[in-house]
């Protein structure tokens, strides 16, 4: 009995002692046991089976042929001034820096070469990575697993998702992967990235997902996973693999300081990368759908103003002329709660859940109008980059002065006719109407809440605002029905139309 219970306290012990790392067992066998040395019992070796838990090699094995390292080559503009120190180039004569700048715009170029990672995707020779990775490449070289090199034609690529295909001639015996179509990945899972970090081909690296659906402000389409396994240069468009060998995300990027990796990669999620590579081959290009709007995200001012219960949600700023939306009879100020069954938390949520739709899908839509939820069916259409409006930055000049016809607010605002010189300075359409911002004051509640001189009111509660009387009326509207914020409507000529939510108790001389 006491023998027996000898074993297995020193079987515990060696297990813990593998578990870290082995290099205790002796000391801890020490402290552990008593009694003539010959009486101990031997150390019993780990059991093999869990070693093999604890080892990816079989996995490895199994994956690795089929990830590949892209050399890309591209002509890249030769500026003989880079070749100056900082600040030392406005201390040279006024005809040599004049030299420097003819040989410039010259147009002389260098062959620039660039490396990255890839992998096959099925029998036929493709091979997917990243468009960055071959981006204005002249020449594209896949090097395989076993060392060989053979030339690859680029099939198509997505800048939108960071995405793209390439084909060389397919081998008989070529290994390749797959995405997996269902991921179900929590954070927590282990996960493989395997590719050509440095040139250093064929390099795995192991970690776990950290976080999902991760935004890097760059891929407007791609909501990235977001792992600890090392990333570094030339790991770009190598498979990020779950422990069944199915990729489940395309490595893309990595967040860092330094630029070197302090264990925050991002890769592009399987189901977002398998919908653009399956378009990608069979049609060369990704067509997306297109719902017609300009949104924005819910900030506690705006939930309160629109009456929503939180800040969930991508509200509506401006719905463009013949859009499905419109047909659809989307309104400005409309807070899209739900597309196409699925929750909808974030403008960048909807433009994913949009864009991976195809043009003429008919879908339904939860919105918030008035307080009250309604459903919408629209009927996509093909979404055209060159319709997309870039939105600029608001006048940031509040030093205007007060004229004799301003009307000031306790909010902060100073508020002046919408005149025909002050539309053309502002370089507003006639059909605009509303009151023009000639004020802010510094600190005051229309300062925080994003009101800029310059910006001209058009609506305010849903009522049309022409006189800043009117504005006045709406707030008057707002504190009578209890409402804490009132949701305006202002246009600006580099943004165009959109929302801001001001408070209505600070207004007590309407």
């Amino acid at each position: 009995m006491l023998k027996d219970m000898q074993f297995r306290k020193l079987l515990a012990v060696s297990t813990a002692a593998f578990a870290l790392g082995g290099a205790t067992v002796g000391s801890l066998m020490a402290q552990e046991t008593e009694g003539p040395r010959e009486a101990r019992p031997q150390l019993m070796a780990p059991n093999p089976s869990f070693i093999q838990q604890l080892s990816f090699a079989d996995l490895v094995e199994e994956v690795s042929p089929a990830v590949v390292s892209i050399r890309t080559e591209a002509e890249v503009p030769v500026r003989s001034r880079m070749q100056i120190p900082r600040g030392l180039e406005q201390m040279l004569p006024p005809e040599l820096r004049e030299e420097l700048e003819r040989s410039d715009e010259e147009g002389d170029t260098r062959r620039a070469v660039a490396q990255g990672s890839g992998f096959f995707i099925d029998d036929q020779g493709h091979i997917v990575t990243n468009n960055h990775v071959i981006e204005d490449a002249v020449e594209i070289t896949v090097v395989l697993d076993n060392g060989n090199e053979v030339p690859a034609e680029l099939v198509g690529t997505d800048p939108a998702t960071d995405i793209a295909v390439l084909k060389v001639e397919p081998s008989s015996s070529q290994r390749y992967v797959q995405f997996a179509e269902d991921t179900d990945l929590r954070v927590g899972d282990y996960v493989l990235a395997v590719g050509n970090p440095f040139g250093l081909g064929g390099s795995v690296t192991s970690g776990i997902v950290s976080a999902m659906n991760r935004d890097d402000g760059g891929a407007t389409y791609a909501n990235f996973i977001q792992i600890d396994a090392s990333i570094n240069r030339g790991n770009s468009g190598g498979p990020t693999f779950d422990l069944r060998g199915n990729v489940v995300g395309v490595n893309t990027a990595i967040i860092s300081p330094t630029g070197g990796n302090v264990g925050i990669g991002l890769a592009v999620p399987a189901e977002i990368a398998l919908n653009v590579v399956d378009q990608l081959i069979t049609e060369g290009a990704v067509t997306r759908g297109w719902l017609g709007v300009s949104i924005g995200d819910l900030n506690d001012g705006l939930a309160a103003a629109v009456g929503a219960d939180d800040t969930h949600g991508a509200l509506v700023q401006s719905v463009q002329e013949g859009s499905p939306a419109e047909k659809a009879r989307f309104r400005d100020g409309d807070v899209i709660l739900e597309f196409d069954g699925k929750q909808v938390d974030d403008a960048a949520d909807l433009t994913r859940i949009v864009g991976a739709l195809p043009p003429g899908e008919r879908v339904n839509a939860k919105v918030l109008r008035d307080g009250d939820t309604k459903t919408l069916t629209v009927t996509l259409a093909k979404r055209d980059p060159l319709e997309a409006k870039q939105a600029g930055e608001g006048d940031e000049d509040e030093s205007g002065s007060a004229s004799p016809e301003d009307e000031e607010m306790a909010v902060g605002l100073t508020l002046s006719s919408l005149t025909g010189e002050v539309r053309e300075r502002l370089g507003l359409e006639d059909t605009i109407e509303g009151v023009y911002v000639s004020k802010v004051s510094r600190g005051s509640e229309a300062d925080e809440a994003g009101f800029q001189r310059g910006m001209v009111v058009t609506r305010a509660d849903n009522m049309a605002i022409k006189t800043p009387e009117d504005l006045k009326k709406a707030f008057d509207a707002a504190k009578k029905r209890g409402k804490e914020a009132v949701l305006v409507r202002v246009e600006t000529s580099q943004a165009g139309g959109f929302f801001l939510a001001m408070p209505v108790e600070a207004d007590d001389k309407g």
